[in-house]
């Protein structure tokens, strides 16, 4: 009976596509890795992984009630896809204004804060996000965390998923700014959803910001 059930619970949790670990040393330097089940696809779900991520990062500053912050984070989000949305055929890339976080390969000292998340696709072709991190100073620390990994993606990434990406931050600020339920728990998997589709938000409900 409890082999069933424990192997109820793993279908139930879907496939495991990857690891994303977030770690700080001492002196704000970062290291954002994203290790895929899969090596000989990595990336294949990029979008949808940042997506879901960044999602649930202001779900945890809301429910720190660092709302502040987290509408910081949006405006400053907003402001990168808009300006990698106005780049053209070609897309230019830049280095996001990072303020005190660091990128670094080679840390130096011991672990002072991690972040990790477990992303998983689901039979239906969803997906869902298992986050685990430290407490205090979330402010500071789970914006640079997001911030981090995301300028390492667009170092590294084709132009076609930071296109995708840029669209989605795009969607996904449409649907917190018309909603406003990022601190709810329903938004984690709705938000990420319409971000990442082509539905379009019904003018009976949008409730634009006060």
């Amino acid at each position: 009976m409890i082999k069933r059930l424990l192997e109820r619970f793993r279908q139930n949790r879907g496939q495991h596509k990857a690891t994303v670990r977030i770690d700080f040393f001492p002196g704000d330097l970062v290291t954002p890795h994203i290790f895929w089940q899969r090596p000989d696809q990595p990336d294949a779900d990029i979008v949808e992984l940042l997506i879901f991520l960044y999602a649930r990062i202001l779900y945890e500053l809301a429910e720190l009630n660092e709302l502040r912050v987290a509408r910081q984070l949006m405006d400053f989000l907003k402001q990168v896809a808009d300006r990698l949305g106005s780049s053209g055929g070609t897309l230019k890339r830049f280095q996001l204004p990072l303020g005190e976080v660091r990128l670094t390969e080679e840390p130096g000292g011991p672990v002072v804060r991690t972040y990790q998340a477990e992303f998983y696709r689901l039979q239906d072709g969803n997906f869902r996000l298992e986050f685990h991190g430290s407490l205090g100073k979330e402010s500071f620390y789970l914006p640079g965390a997001f911030l981090a990994l995301l300028q390492s993606c667009l170092d590294r990434l084709e132009e076609e998923p930071i296109r995708r990406l840029t669209r989605a931050l795009a969607r996904l600020h449409s649907y917190y700014r018309y909603r406003r339920d990022f601190w709810e728990g329903g938004a984690l998997t709705s938000a990420p959803v319409f971000a990442l589709g082509t539905e379009e938000l019904p003018p009976g409900e949008a409730r634009p910001e006060a």
